[in-house]
């Protein structure tokens, strides 16, 4: 019996244990290596978009007056009057008492529309427009992030396979960081980056001492990416959370219409009124609108800025502002849905650190920097020892 280096537990075969951790180790990161640092790095390009929106774009902003904001469809008239007549009303967004009133078009031929409107006085404070296929910034690091800007079906599993790699990487490096025994000296070689030593133990110690700091967080962040790649694996995690239960598909119920003109008069604007009466409190309230005739209005009211978990979304017959009941876990109010609907949700703050504010987001961002360095470091200690085979660690 054995020594197994990863748990105190006693097992057989410990060489050729880590033998195989460091043949898969190797080899999956040599196949894998590009995925992960494409990924690792947009996701670090895409981290603050929502900072640097606020930051760059004034006419997101107006100044706070003390009085009503305009009604839904006083601002959809005014957008109406200003925008592209093929373009048609895809979703209308209040946020608070200092953001501009967001008016969103869409349309297959003529493309994308946004229009900012101040809600006290109605001046139009910007108007943007892209044609289809047309992209920003930051949706083209997106794209590069979830699918390397190939087409969907085909970078979408390339992603989803490198990530799953990438785990079973993280989890092989800690069997080979893992000391045979925990004492001062092993503590001080494995957490210590010793920047007086050669180009080639620094680059040691930047993958094995940083990719140690960094496993859990790694860890974290690529299993709840995996959540978006392959329906098995989302569908699993939610059997295990919700203790046994199957994910129901996310599914929007539909309106009745109506046989004889019966239908509210301006419903946007009832329901408006009603929602901001209920959730005085609420950061925003986004409004996507029918498009067709059994077409329901789905409302997400977000109850902290910046925060998209804690948010309701509620589904509204657009005749009769009767509440009907969506599918899926993101369907419904966030305090009345189980755990395993509200740890979904949590998800994609999970993943891009968020869901611990600011900090989050930073300490996030640090380690997929890290995760994106590792393919780089760990490609040159392997080119190393090809060009000079030597046992044990480089030379300090």
């Amino acid at each position: 019996m054995v020594y197994f280096d990863l748990f105190p537990i006693f097992i057989p075969m410990k060489p050729i244990f880590r033998k195989i951790s460091v043949k898969l180790h190797l080899w999956l990161a040599l196949v894998s290596g590009i995925v992960v640092f494409i990924v690792c790095t947009t996701g670090c390009l895409y981290m603050f978009k929502d900072e640097i929106n606020d930051a760059t774009q004034p006419w997101r902003f107006v100044k706070p007056e003390q009085k009503e904001m305009l009604l839904p469809t006083q601002i959809l008239e005014i957008a109406n009057s200003v925008q592209d007549k093929q373009m048609k009303p895809s979703a209308i967004t209040y946020q608070e008492a200092h953001d501009a009133v967001l008016v969103d078009y869409w349309d297959q031929n003529a493309g994308t529309g946004s229009i900012y409107i101040n809600p006290y006085t109605g001046a139009v404070q910007k108007i943007k427009h892209s044609q289809p296929g047309e992209t920003d910034f930051f949706s083209f690091v997106l794209k590069g992030h979830r699918h390397l800007w190939l087409p969907q079906k085909i970078g979408k599993p390339i992603v989803g396979y490198g990530v799953l790699m990438f785990v079973i990487i993280l989890i092989t490096g800690m069997i080979l960081w893992w000391p045979k025994n925990w004492n001062r000296k092993s503590i001080k070689r494995l957490f210590t980056l010793k920047w007086n030593s050669s180009f080639g133990k620094i680059n040691y110690d930047l993958h094995n001492v940083l990719g140690g700091y960094t496993f859990i967080i790694l860890i974290l962040i690529s299993l709840t990416g995996l959540i978006w790649s392959f329906s098995w694996f989302s569908e699993s995690v939610y059997f295990i959370s919700s203790g046994g239960e199957k994910l129901k598909a996310y599914a929007l119920p539909k309106s009745d219409v109506p046989l004889s003109d019966s239908a509210l008069k301006d419903p946007l604007d009832r329901l408006y009124n009603q929602l901001r009466n209920e959730e005085p409190d609420a950061k925003t309230f986004y409004f996507a609108l029918p498009s067709k005739e059994d077409d329901v209005i789905r409302v997400s009211i977000v109850h902290k800025r910046n925060s998209y978990y804690r948010t309701d979304n509620l589904f509204f017959d657009q005749y009769t502002l009767k509440p009907l009941k969506g599918e899926g876990p993101y369907a419904g109010k966030y305090k009345e849905a189980n755990a395993a609907d509200k740890l979904r949700r949590m998800n994609l703050e999970i993943h891009d650190g968020r869901i611990m504010g600011l900090p989050g987001k930073i300490l996030v961002f640090l380690c997929a920097l890290i995760g994106a360095s590792l393919p780089v470091t760990g490609i040159l200690i392997w080119l190393r020892k090809k060009r000079k085979p030597r046992s044990g660690n480089p030379k300090k």
